[in-house]
């Protein structure tokens, strides 16, 4: 489930927030699509929730407000993700932070060297792949893949605290979904997950690269969620992340931080970006403008039931079809 809602408001949470919607033929079909594969079930696991520690939880606000309160703040990461046993992605990033209003994010796949920057110069966020961008589906045919795929930038306004680089990250076409904290917690975001925090426990302490960490787990949203956390207590922020997503199957992330740095003097160089001569701004296509047209024919596919089971869209030929793929959290 993705960051953004209440159980009981669950509403399409597709990719880059629209929902596509196909209307053909004596069949109606809505989908929401994201970051992640549709998942068979939802349900929050309410015994994974526990009783809130209060020295625990002043460590997971403590981590926090540290980030709310520096200066400058950069990190490397390595991410993964994965489920079932399989890896839905693995990539490695470099974060630099900066007060009042400065990012940036360069993240490549462990794979194949891909990937893209994220910049953000107190005022605009621009977002561009140096080797090509990915290809996002639906929004990509091959035609309009072969014409846009390379020297294209997207962009969009990024007000002080009204910005999200992890809902971001997934764009760049490295390998991930989302950061488990949100970067832009530096810059006052706050993660939509927090107001459905039920608690934080104390696992004890451990050593990390050296470090001694408090290890702390928290519940969001009864459990559904749950991030275990080896904080640093020299200067409270984490050195690895675990998160894990309990559904039908659970989705495992992991981070491990290294590098942190805070307070230092980063030049607001770092920041800038301009388009290089020949690049052009490029848009995800509007829906409208991917749907079919009265009277056509969609295309056939298939996809997993809640049980478990493939349905084709041709086997509901001439009846009315209403797809709903959704993820919330």
């Amino acid at each position: 489930m993705t960051r953004g809602m209440e159980e009981k408001d669950m509403k399409p949470v597709p990719v880059f927030g629209r929902a596509w919607t196909l209307i053909c033929g004596g069949m109606a079909v809505a989908t929401a699509l994201a970051c992640l594969p549709a998942l068979a079930s939802q349900e929050t696991t309410s015994d994974t929730a526990f009783r809130d520690d209060p020295q625990a939880h002043a460590l997971y606000d403590k981590m926090f407000d540290t980030m709310k309160k520096a200066k400058s703040l950069s990190y490397e990461s390595r991410y993964h993700w994965e489920s079932k046993g399989q890896t839905l992605g693995e990539c490695a990033y470099t974060i630099w932070l900066k007060k009042p209003n400065y990012f940036r994010m360069e993240a490549s796949s462990v794979s194949s060297g891909k990937g893209g920057i994220l910049v953000g110069d107190d005022k605009t966020l621009y977002l561009y792949w140096p080797t090509g961008r990915p290809r996002f589906y639906p929004a990509d045919d091959d035609e309009t893949y072969r014409q846009t795929s390379s020297s294209v930038y997207m962009t969009k306004p990024a007000p002080p605290g009204g910005h999200s680089i992890g809902h971001e990250a997934g764009l760049l076409g490295a390998g991930m979904c989302m950061n488990i904290i949100d970067p832009s917690s530096f810059h006052g975001y706050t993660d939509s997950l927090q107001k459905h925090l039920d608690g934080v426990k104390s696992l004890g302490r451990e050593e990390v690269d050296g470090e001694s960490c408090d290890v702390i787990e928290a519940s969001i949203m009864k459990g559904q969620r749950v991030w275990r956390l080896w904080v640093s207590r020299k200067d409270h922020l984490p050195r690895k992340l675990k998160e894990t997503t309990h559904v039908s199957h659970d989705i495992i992330t992991n981070e491990a931080w290294s590098k942190v740095i805070l307070d230092a003097d980063i030049p607001n160089d770092k920041f800038a970006w301009t388009p290089p001569a020949g690049w052009k701004q490029w848009r995800v296509p509007e829906p409208e403008e991917r749907l079919l047209k009265p009277g056509e024919t969609a295309p056939d596919f298939a996809l997993l039931s809640a049980e478990g089971k493939t349905i084709r869209l041709s086997e509901f030929r001439d009846k009315i079809v209403w797809l709903y793929v959704w993820r919330a959290g």
